[in-house]
């Protein structure tokens, strides 16, 4: 299936590893010019260089600390210098800490919002505003997480970031619908990811039982029975940016292996 999506540019944030670098070359993989984005410019370099020897496709790198304004305008600016503007972009960050509700001070959850929620939106914020004023719309991908649906008492920051996220997508659907901008989220459930892992250790720690134990419990949540593989997430956030997905805003979208069981 051909998604449409060569020559496009994507800006993937938070890929130097995990989930934003398996969908970094995922769309490199789509022939689309792809930017990379994170903080340790070694693993970033690193990632740029997979992805070339893996897709022989364009990918670039610029360095970002999502949660400094700045570096995101600098980013974004750089980006639209570069290559003429930014048709797609993903918006990843990295997961908040958590740990058990009472052991939480109001600076910790001030802290889960600077992590995630704040960057997101700082990084939507600037890429939209290219986006109108170049007129040829866009794709806005908010990577949230399955648990902004379904609370977990293990991951409640992820879940109080995530349902913020969600929320705001559907309203920018709203605001980008005029321009052709399309605004969509989705979530992963457990990947198989550094994140998962510390995930885990936290939940062992907390319930007093082995690593081993806890990602088996994890793992069990989801009706597969397993963890997801990056590169599944990575197929379905191709296609909600692509062209084959012009008629879905405002969207939801769970990978998740059946882990949530709201409707």
């Amino acid at each position: 299936m051909d998604l449409g999506l060569s020559g496009k540019v994507v800006l993937v944030t938070a890929a130097s590893g995990g989930l934003g670098f398996a969908i970094a070359e995922e769309f490199a993989s789509e022939g689309a010019t792809v930017v990379v984005s994170a903080r340790n410019p070694d693993r970033l370099d690193a990632a740029v260089e997979a992805i070339r020897e893996k897709t022989a496709g364009v990918a670039s790198a610029v360095v970002a600390d999502m949660t400094n304004a700045d570096a995101v305008e600098n980013m974004v600016r750089q980006t639209c210098d570069e290559f003429g503007g930014i048709d797609v972009l993903v918006n990843n960050t990295g997961g908040a800490a958590t740990a058990p509700f009472i052991e939480m001070s109001d600076d910790d959850w001030r802290a889960a919002t600077e992590v995630k929620i704040i960057p997101q939106i700082r990084c939507a914020r600037e890429v939209f505003r290219t986006m109108i004023e170049r007129g040829s719309g866009g794709r806005i991908v908010f990577i949230a997480g399955t648990h902004g649906r379904q609370p977990h008492a293990h991951a409640i920051t992820a879940g109080f970031c995530n349902a913020a996220l969600q929320n705001v997508s559907k309203a920018l659907a709203e605001d980008g619908a005029p321009h052709n901008v399309l605004s969509n989220v989705v979530n992963p459930g457990p990947f198989a990811t550094e994140r998962m892992v510390y995930l885990a250790q936290e939940k062992a720690v907390e319930d007093q039982i082995s690593l081993e134990e806890a990602t088996a419990i994890l793992a069990d949540e989801t009706v597969l029975k397993r963890y997801g593989d990056p590169r599944e997430l990575a197929a379905l956030v191709a296609f909600v940016a692509s062209e084959r997905a012009n008629y879905i805003t405002g969207a939801m979208f769970d990978i998740d292996g059946g882990q949530v069981k709201a409707l």
